[in-house]
């Protein structure tokens, strides 16, 4: 007998409508869970309820169908998250609130307050936010009538509020429905644009960095932004007045410059290496140095002293003694002493070959790498040691000793302490780590006193060390002095200097450029050897014109301040530059590492978004902890400015999402977002003729022969799924025709697919070969053969008659003659049956394209594919 089971209560339906959440404890709970989810214990200690409160608003939530657990009902250590209707509830309060901000202002800059529920705000935006960081005054600011300068912000109290969401969610209130974005003011088919009146505003939750501050501002109330830099969201004291810059946090605060040492906790050796840039400068550096563009010093040979003593620590002092002074002779002076063989091993094993000096005073980085544990705590132990030593900037080894880790945590001098995990003696501690919604240069800085806000590294490889020049730029010159007549456009005087710079180049000549500089900045340049020309250009910049920069070599260039060259460097450069950073990230993963800018993705410049462009084509030979970094940083900057030249980008990108790395539904919007950002492109712009051919494939849109031309020019591959459409479209007409007759195209290797054959083009891999039709092959018989026996065709029609060849071939049941492209190319559309068996040799002997097919045995063949055909075995 089945027991009566009282049927399940309705669900409520949230989704296209907007109504407020009334109880406090849910939507303070809702709230929290739009963060993620947790166990009860944790959801109550974050919202500031008791559990039974918290567990028994969760029951109610979870009977309602707002949440869910991964185990089942009243289990300990259940994980509560929300539901499809749960975030749908979320939007409908967020939807009603919104409704309230009406009417929006026309000041984008405009910020409302939607709702407060102690530190926790939801606002209102009309444009997307440039910084983590809002500032909310204490209430609405007024203007004084009759004074017009006033903005209303006399007297008024900020408080800072850190964005818990990376980007507001867009709602037009005249629909009640989402947008991707806010339209521009400008957009004719907006009719608000017309009206005056703006519908669709940006919701965001914050929070406050002090809870307890007041706030009167009535829900609804919109507000700018202070006409004065207020009150900083650190103290000031000791955060703000410090002897080194760390980071920046909001346009109107201070940089952040601590006053006591920070420790960072994180893993990843991206993050690591650009808090090491920061941090070097004044500082004696002892960490892995392989994300930095520099060498190490030399070691100091007093690191022995605590070496031994940890190498031996079975010796007596006097045999230690001894032996540390036969070590220090051998390794310092260029002359072979004795030293016990033990000792000399357990050296050779610690230190390798490495070099040191007795100078100690002058030593500002040491490296890590290569050197043995031993070695690396012996380096700490020295500088820890001498407390007249430059602020320290430590990496902590995981391996260290408790006691040296708590010596580096209270030693007076230390600036920053690099940890891969949280370390009890560093507790009290301001704590660097990663920003969980924001790329690098984002970091999350949690405080002493309990403040977590961003912070984004300040670099100081990006700070221009040029002088300003009011010298006019030079005009450009193309080459070395060869070009007679752009040396016309020297300067007279200047004609025979410069060539005497051409004939000490390219091995240079420092003293003479350094005397050249003043006058003739040009020929200064040119004489320049390898190894100066990059401070040369530092100060030469103003008054060179950038495509002078051709004589850069990458190899002389720190790759810190790669970015900044690609600023201003022209297309023609950055073309040579990419060929080589390419091989540079290769050969070297490191590389990456220090070539990577710390810059806000959101304020990229046309140089980083050229640089994350060469990280993204690389993807494949950059270290796996970079991928995330590539997704998420690399991927926004580069969109924010994509370069012409943005095809092995894109190429990286669909290989970071490929089957096995993530799954098709979040690499979707992705392209979306690419699709977008290449129908913004100029014509001719790589994304701009990906984005056709995707609207090609994906909407069955036509094109006009300019772009038909440009997607014709990408890999046969790319294409070869609509080509059977593509040359069937162009055979149509008398002037298209004549078009495909003048130029070559690689068509047999594109048609003459198997059906099924799946696109290789990024992004379009679900695209598939429909196989050649019949009707191409009349077409063709149609608009070639008479022209063939009238008038003969010219050179550029090869590839379309091999193609009709082959088609013809299949119709009357023969073996294919010789193609003009490739002696072999018939055989495509031949079933594979009755392929001989072809040596390599006869394979290569012709165009690559048909090679390629010919090599994996790919077939176009099918029944249909002329109207009627007679293939006999």
């Amino acid at each position: 007998m089945v027991p009566n089971e009282s049927p399940e209560p309705l669900k409520p339906d949230y989704s296209g409508s907007a109504w407020k959440i009334r109880s406090k404890h849910r939507r303070r709970l809702l709230d929290r869970l739009t963060e993620g989810g947790d166990t009860v214990s944790v959801l109550a200690r974050d919202v500031e309820l008791r559990v039974p409160h918290a567990s028994a608003e969760i029951k109610r939530l979870r009977n309602d169908g707002l949440v869910s657990s991964d185990l089942s009902a009243g289990s300990r250590g259940a994980r509560i998250h929300l539901t499809e209707l749960g975030w749908e509830s979320v939007s409908a309060d967020e939807w009603s609130r919104a409704s309230e901000a009406s009417p929006l202002p026309e000041d984008s800059s405009m910020c409302c307050l939607l709702f407060r529920d102690g530190p926790n705000l939801l606002l209102g935006v009309m444009e997307p936010c440039d910084s983590p960081l809002l500032l909310i005054p204490d209430r609405p600011p007024v203007s004084i009538l009759g004074n017009s300068g006033s903005t209303g912000s006399d007297g008024v109290l900020w408080s800072w509020a850190v964005l818990r969401e990376r980007e507001p969610r867009w709602f037009d209130l005249s629909s009640m429905e989402p947008k991707p974005s806010p339209p521009p003011p400008s957009d004719p088919e907006n009719i608000a644009a017309y009206s005056g009146q703006r519908t669709v505003v940006g919701i965001i939750r914050a929070r406050l960095l002090d809870a307890e501050r007041p706030i009167a501002i009535a829900p609804g109330q919109w507000f700018g932004s202070p006409d004065f830099r207020p009150a900083p969201p650190l103290p000031e004291g000791g955060y703000h007045r410090g002897p080194w810059v760390l980071g920046a946090c909001h346009e109107m605060s201070p940089e952040i410059r601590p006053k006591e040492p920070v420790v960072a906790v994180m893993e990843d050796r991206l993050p690591r290496s650009m808090l090491l840039r920061t941090a070097r400068n004044n500082s004696l550096v002892i960490a892995d140095l392989g994300g930095l563009d520099t060498e190490g010093d030399p070691y100091p040979l007093a690191a022995l002293d605590p070496w031994i003593e940890r190498a031996h620590p079975r010796l007596s002092d006097a045999e230690r003694k001894r032996r540390l002074g036969a070590l220090k002779d051998r390794v310092s002076k260029a002359r072979k002493v004795r030293t016990e063989d033990s000792t000399w091993r357990r050296f050779r094993q610690d230190w390798g070959e490495s070099v040191f000096t007795e100078e100690g005073d002058s030593i500002r980085i040491l490296d890590l790498r290569g050197l043995g544990d031993t070695a690396a705590e012996a380096l700490v132990r020295w500088a820890i040691n001498d407390d007249g030593k430059r602020p320290l900037t430590i990496e902590v080894g995981v391996d260290m000793p408790e006691e040296l880790i708590s010596s580096i945590a209270s030693h007076s001098n230390l600036r920053m302490a690099l940890l891969e995990g949280e370390a009890s003696a560093f507790s009290s501690f301001d704590i660097l780590d990663a920003d969980p919604l924001r790329p690098l240069p984002w970091l999350r800085l949690t405080t002493r006193g309990g403040r977590v806000l961003p912070m984004r590294l300040v670099d100081p490889a990006q700070v221009p060390e040029f002088s300003e020049s009011d010298e006019p730029v030079v005009l450009e010159w193309e080459s070395l002095g060869i070009d007679i007549e752009l040396v016309g456009n020297i300067e007279e005087g200047h004609l025979s200097v410069i060539n005497s710079a051409v004939v000490q180049y390219p091995t240079g000549n420092e003293e003479w450029a350094n005397q050249m500089e003043a006058r003739y900045p040009i020929a200064a340049w040119i004489a320049s050897p390898a190894r100066t020309r990059w401070p040369r250009w530092q100060r030469l910049r103003n008054r060179l014109s950038p495509e002078w920069l051709a004589l850069m070599n990458l190899d002389d260039l720190p790759l810190e301040r790669l970015s900044e060259v690609a600023d201003e460097a022209p297309d023609s450069v950055l073309e040579e530059f990419s060929k080589k950073i390419t091989n540079r990230f290769r050969q070297d993963s490191d590389a990456a590492l220090r070539t990577r800018p710390a810059t806000d993705p959101k304020q990229a410049t046309r140089g980083a978004a050229w640089v994350a462009a060469q990280l993204l084509s690389n993807a494949p030979w950059l270290p796996e902890h970079m991928h995330s970094d590539l997704l998420h940083w690399a991927l926004e900057a580069w969109l924010s400015e994509p370069p012409s030249d943005s095809m092995p980008a894109l190429q990286g990108v669909a290989w970071l999402y490929s089957p096995g790395r993530s799954d098709e539904s979040s690499f979707r919007p992705i392209l979306e977002g690419i699709r977008s950002k290449g129908k913004e492109s100029p014509s001719g712009h790589d994304l701009h003729t990906w984005a056709s051919l995707a609207d090609m494939m994906l909407d069955d849109s036509k094109m006009n022969l300019d772009e038909l031309e440009r997607i014709l020019e990408l890999p046969p591959g790319w294409w070869a799924p609509i080509s059977v459409k593509i040359l069937s479209g162009l055979l149509e007409e008398e002037d298209s025709t004549d078009w495909v007759i003048a130029n070559t195209v690689p068509w047999c290797a594109a048609v003459l697919r198997p059906i099924g054959d799946c696109c290789q083009a990024p992004g379009l891999r679900s695209y598939e070969h429909p196989g050649c039709d019949s009707e191409l092959y009349s077409r063709l018989s149609r608009r070639l053969r008479g022209r063939r026996e009238r008038q003969g065709m010219p050179d550029t029609a090869e590839p379309l008659l091999d193609l009709l060849d082959a088609l013809d071939a299949v119709n009357d049941g023969k073996s294919p003659s010789p193609g003009k492209t490739h002696p072999l190319s018939g055989w495509l559309a031949q079933p594979l049956e009755k392929w001989p068996e072809f040596s390599s040799s006869e394979i290569m002997d012709g165009d690559v394209h048909i090679t390629e097919r010919l090599l994996l045995r790919s077939s176009g063949y099918h029944p249909k594919i002329v109207p009627s055909i007679s293939i006999s075995g």
